[in-house]
């Protein structure tokens, strides 16, 4: 209205379209003074200034920034990175390999003391026992003191398993492998028994001259091995043959039957040959823990 004065003009703001944009300035050069690293001032008061900044040219070196982060450790670029956690302590070591090679040893060593001196089953129970009690101890001492894996259990069991399989070995099996071979001459030169542990056995009874009417008796028993018997041509024969686990051979009427047989016997009358003249009888009795039975004619 008429004689009301002028109003005066109302500053700029200093973000209004009217004011100039500020002066545009070079990035700070690393470790240089820059805005955001000023004290932070609030009613007068100076705070504490950290050393370092959220954003912002970094104020290390590139190598020296990577190799930081590599090493899991906080940078002044990074301050909030959170730390790389601490190393797991060591577990308890594994004492499975001198758990095997101790019941290695203990059972080779008892196995060779007592190799002179018991049959073959023996000595086999005395080798697995002292490894099954090594394996058995080693078991305990890693529930205290280390760890085994699931291969020392298994080879506890193993031997376990082998441990009882030697005591069913026949207790008459010796340990060292023999060849024996007998040739009587005469019926009165005939023993009862031939024995051996370990070995090929070898009868020979084709030179014995068996009189009609008569008979000879004899027991071939051999733990592990052979046992061959030959019988004259002209004699009938009675065969008892035994095998725990084996072969038994027995010629019939010049033909030879093979059979497998476990924990069996097996028993034969083999009449002389279709015009051989009239002879006495041999009874034979053949025993084989594990091996093989073989019975024979003499040939002329």
């Amino acid at each position: 209205p008429p004689g009301t004065p002028a109003a005066a003009p109302a500053p700029a703001h200093p973000g209004g379209l009217g004011t100039a944009p500020p002066e545009v300035k070079a990035p700070p050069t690393p470790g240089g003074p820059s805005w955001w690293r000023d004290p932070i001032v609030k009613d007068g008061t100076t705070g504490p200034v950290g050393s370092a900044y959220l954003w912002g040219p970094s104020d290390t070196a590139p190598e020296a920034a990577q190799e930081t982060v590599r090493a899991g450790r906080p940078s002044p670029d990074a301050p909030f990175r959170p730390p790389a956690p601490a190393p797991a302590p060591p577990g308890p070591r594994s004492i499975g390999g001198l758990v095997f090679l101790t019941a290695l040893v203990a059972g080779g060593l008892g196995t060779w003391l007592s190799w002179p001196h018991q049959p073959l089953g023996s000595v086999l129970q005395v080798g697995l026992v002292a490894a099954l009690a090594v394996f058995g101890l080693g078991l305990l001492v890693s529930s205290l003191l280390g760890r085994t894996g699931f291969g020392t259990v298994l080879l506890a069991v193993v031997t376990a398993v082998l441990l009882a399989g030697a005591t069913m070995l026949p207790k008459d099996i010796s340990t060292d492998w023999a060849r024996k071979e007998w040739r009587p001459a005469e019926v009165a030169a005939v023993e009862p028994v031939y024995q051996l542990g370990t070995g090929d056995v070898r009868l020979d009874l084709s030179g014995v001259a068996v009189p009609r009417g008569e008979t000879v008796r004899t027991l071939v028993e051999v733990g592990a091995g052979r046992a061959a018997v030959i019988v004259p041509e002209d004699v009938t024969v009675k065969v008892r043959a035994e095998a725990g686990l084996g072969e038994i051979r027995l010629e019939e009427a010049q033909r030879v039957q093979i059979r497998i047989s476990s924990d069996e016997t097996t028993q034969r009358t083999l009449p002389p040959p279709e015009g051989s003249r009239p002879a006495g009888t041999i009874e034979l009795d053949v025993q084989v823990g594990i091996g093989q039975v073989e019975v024979t004619r003499a040939t002329s």
